[in-house]
């Protein structure tokens, strides 16, 4: 959805909106979503419900043009999506969940992310294979579960397996028994019904029926998601395959057709990157705004608390290569540096979101900076300051790098020291003026994140 940041980018330059300016916004709007492959029908009702809010009502005389739009936009879709995030909560001991959906929408992988997400919790899933159609989602199953020291059971055939989860379930303490069921590449009435006997077989234990949906088959979502409600009533749903702000279109259609929960959303190959679906954090996300409390949180998992304790003498200007390190560590923990700067409002650093559209960003830059500090001696880390020529030949030598990239590596150091400092002295005051005059750092943070990513690239 780029194109509707550049519409409130164009409004945003009026200072007042005539019923002109709306009408052409609304319909920039409007072709906009369709472009998402948001459904036709809920692309009607959003722009009529802005339009009535736009033209008919008063606009609030405390907002700019683009502000009135974005905030009527926002409030629209947050709402269509449901407004805010629902919990996923069982209320059965042991409870099922069916995983259902086609082939190829990543149903067997969101059934070990759900299981790991569950694990994660404090809580004890356990993994039941009942896809027989496919024998390779058996053996996919059973080899991710045990990669993650996940249990799995798998039994006969379909009702076997589920009957023998249950009954482990309940004589060893698990409290949430995940049935990744069996798929096809269309919709058909045969596997339609399989599902519905399995359902009516296990309904006793039965809480959960989840559809999981390919996030990137845009209108297709729409009719996949109504076939399998129509077929099971199904709980809720799991978008997998939605990162970015590209694929919104299907989060939008389906939550307003069925009226039915989204749960998760799966943003990555990697068995964490299941998150919980937070609407407005979506919505933020397709408008442009970023999503800085997605962010803060993906942080916030990674920060010790020691590394809390760090951070005040950072403030205070003692930072060394040796925080330098920890730190970039700590962001190859937290994943692709592209995923996580795609949560940012990355205009306010000062970054041009479409870099982001096609680029490649290479995680191994990060490693070479890492050996070119491991080939550091103790007193250099600890005092960059003293690395000369000579030194930065060694450096470069122990690192098989180049001394030009020895020196972007000790320039992007000093750079973040001094921004770390003065972000300190500006937290001493916390009124409106330092504030304001943040701003200014924030915008040198984005112009370190561009260095990052074209570190180690030659010029042409």
């Amino acid at each position: 959805m780029k194109r509707l940041t550049g519409i409130f980018e164009n409004v945003g330059r009026k200072k007042k909106l005539s019923k002109k300016d709306i009408e052409e916004t609304l319909r920039e709007i409007r072709r906009a979503l369709l472009e998402a492959d948001v459904n036709l029908k809920v692309v009607k009702a959003i722009i009529s419900s802005l339009k009535e809010e736009l033209v008919e009502k008063q606009p609030e005389e405390v907002l700019t043009p683009s502000q009135t739009i974005i905030k009527a936009t926002r409030d629209k879709l947050v709402e269509i999506m449901g407004g805010e995030a629902k919990p996923f909560v069982v209320t059965k001991k042991p409870s099922l969940a069916f995983m259902v959906g086609l082939q190829g929408s990543g149903k067997t992988t969101t059934a070990v992310k759900l299981a790991y997400w569950w694990h994660k919790s404090g809580r004890r899933p356990l993994l039941v294979a009942a896809d027989f159609r496919r024998p390779a989602a058996l053996e996919q199953l059973k080899k991710l579960a045990e990669k993650y020291s996940l249990p799995v059971e798998i039994g006969s055939d379909s009702f076997d397996s589920v009957k023998r989860g249950l009954e482990r379930a309940k004589a060893e303490g698990y409290d949430l028994v995940i049935v990744d069921t069996a798929g096809r590449v269309h919709l058909d009435e045969e596997m339609m019904e399989e599902l519905r006997q399995l359902k009516g077989r296990f309904k006793d234990s039965l809480e959960h029926v989840l559809l999981v949906v390919d996030a990137m088959i845009g209108q297709e979502a729409v009719t996949t998601a109504k076939a399998f409600d129509d077929a099971l009533d199904i709980t809720g749903v799991i978008l997998s395959k939605l990162d970015g702000d590209a694929r919104g279109g299907a989060a939008l259609s389906i939550t307003y057709v069925l009226k039915k929960p989204i749960y998760f959303i799966g943003v990555g190959e990697r068995v964490e990157a299941l998150e919980v679906f937070h609407p407005d954090r979506i919505v933020s996300r397709i408008l442009g705004m970023g999503d800085v409390l997605t962010f803060i949180e993906k942080v916030s998992e990674q920060i010790e608390e020691e590394e809390l304790k760090d951070m005040d003498r950072y403030l205070k200007g003692r930072f060394t290569m040796n925080d330098y390190l920890k730190q970039l560590r700590m962001l190859r923990r937290m994943g692709s540096i592209k995923d996580l700067l795609g949560m940012l409002p990355l205009k306010m650093f000062g970054i041009d979101p479409s870099m982001l559209e096609n680029a490649r960003i290479d995680e191994n830059q990060l490693k070479r900076i890492e050996a070119i500090i491991n080939s550091m001696t103790p007193k250099e880390r600890e005092y960059p300051e003293i690395i000369d020529g000579s030194r930065k030949a060694r450096i470069a030598r122990g690192s098989g790098t180049s001394i030009r990239e020895v020196n972007k590596v000790l320039k992007h150091y000093r750079e973040i020291k001094r921004m770390l400092k003065k972000l300190g002295k500006l937290s001493k005051r916390m009124d409106m003026e330092a504030l304001e005059r943040s701003l200014g750092a924030l915008e040198k943070m984005g112009n370190i994140a561009n260095k990052i990513r074209g570190f180690g690239r030659k010029k042409k």
